[in-house]
Parts: C-alpha cells; structure tokens; sequence
C-alpha cells in the first residue's frame, strides 16, 4: 500500500470544526493500492484538540511549543511516511474524490492544488472567482500573481511529492501565508498543475486566522509577502530544478541543474 499524507495544524479554540474535517477525510475514496494517514499537530501543548478526534489508527497527533501554523505544520511533517503529502486546514472540509483527484495528478507532475469553494457561515457557498483554468499551469504564474500582491489560488488545497517538500523545507517559518510560501518555491523548481474540479469547502467564520485585523496589518502582511517573495526569487535564480516524476510518481534522486 502506498500512502498519502494528510498535514493538519491545529491550535486550542481553533478545533470546533476538526470533526467534520474527519469525517470528509473518512469519506474519501481512493484507488485500491492507496491509503490516507492523516497527521495532526497542535500549535500548543494543551491536548485539547486531540479530545475531539476520534480514535482511529491512521491518525497521529502530537503537540509542541506555540510558533504558529507553519512551524506546526512543519513539525507535522516529520511523522508523514507517505509519498504524497496534502495539507488540509482544521476547519475546512474535503470534497468527494479530492485525494483521488490529487493521485492522479501527482503521478504526472511533482505538485497541484485545486479549486475550492468557500463556505460561509450562514451555509451558503461560492465558487472561487479567480480559477486558472484545469491542467497544466503556466511557469511563474503564481509568482507573478504574487508580485502583484494578488493570487488566483487558495494555497491550502497545495498536494505535492513528500521529498519535494521536505528538499524546499517545509512550511517557510512565518507568521502566515505558508502555503503560499510553498507553492511559490514548488513553482519556482518544478511544473504544477490546476485540478478545476473543487478539492474542498473553504470555511470562512470570524475566528480563522486570516479574519484577523492584526494579520493585515500593513507591515506585517508586507514583511511576509516579501520574505516569501524572496526565496521563491532565490530559488528561481539559482537554476537547480526538482527532477521529472517518473512511472508510478516515484521520483529519481536528486540533481542539480543550470
């Protein structure tokens, strides 16, 4: 059996909605030699998260010191055994066939992230406005996107090889917008692609990190942009690219190319 990973970071008061997470996990479909694990960590050292999973042998959580959700999710990580890696936040919910759709895919290309559709409190829902079309995506799309201080993708629905992600270091240590960290140092080493068809529902409630009036605060939102924007840059100036997915989405050892 292979494995893909399933990467959660989760904090006290945060974790209202993690049942439901799990049971749009638990409801996931997935080719017979495949199997999910789901990875769940605290952003804290309270255990009270872990009260509302259910006992299931696929999951594991673990706790450590608060340095919010990119250090979590890095943390997270390091007990993933899977070759396929998906992060997942503790409020949103997978749609049908979402890690299916996300096998397939990362048997052609070293990472995806799909679509989604944000559901808001009142229960009514919303298909991103911004989609790229479904397939191959355009090199430096999202960087450029980014420069512009504007992206088309919700980052969170980001699935990739586990040895890409572990190679560009996880989850960039910052107070925010880690997923969108990832994605630009993905995209600067290796092609990508857009699933069209939504991943999952993107839950939008007043408690969630970027709902936050501290989070855009203008100098803190720029000195995040900018340190992502970075090393997305140093990354795509340095040359090196992540090797081509060979059969099965097994990928060869590591070169460096200029």
């Amino acid at each position: 059996m292979r494995t893909i990973s399933v990467i959660t970071a989760v904090h006290e008061g945060g974790h209202h909605f993690i049942g439901d997470t799990y049971e749009s996990l638990r409801e996931q479909k997935l080719p017979d030699d495949w199997q999910w694990e789901w990875c769940v960590q605290e952003d804290g050292t309270s255990g009270i998260p872990a009260k509302s999973l259910p006992s299931d042998p696929r999951i594991t959580f673990g706790t450590g010191l608060r340095a919010r959700i990119a250090v979590t999710r890095t943390h997270a990580l390091a007990r993933a055994t899977g070759d396929l890696i998906r992060t997942l936040d503790a409020d949103d919910v997978l749609l049908p066939g979402a890690l299916e759709r996300d096998i397939a895919t990362l048997e052609r290309v070293p990472w995806c992230v799909s679509a989604c559709i944000d559901l808001h409190e009142d229960g009514t829902t919303a298909p991103g406005p911004y989609d790229p079309p479904g397939g191959p995506l355009e090199p430096a799309l999202f960087y450029r996107e980014v420069l512009e201080r504007r992206l088309s993708v919700q980052a969170t629905t980001f699935a990739a090889h586990r040895r890409l992600v572990m190679a560009l270091g996880g989850w960039q240590a910052l107070s925010g917008a880690e997923t969108v960290a990832l994605l630009l140092a993905a995209e600067a080493v290796a092609p990508g692609e857009f699933i069209a068809e939504p991943s999952v529902f993107y839950r939008k409630h007043p408690d969630q990190t970027t709902a936050s009036h501290r989070y855009w605060e203008p100098s803190e939102a720029a000195t995040r942009t900018d340190a992502l924007v970075q090393r997305a840059t140093a990354l795509r100036e340095s040359g090196w690219k992540w090797p081509q997915v060979h059969q099965h989405g097994h990928a060869p050892q590591m070169e460096a190319s200029r």
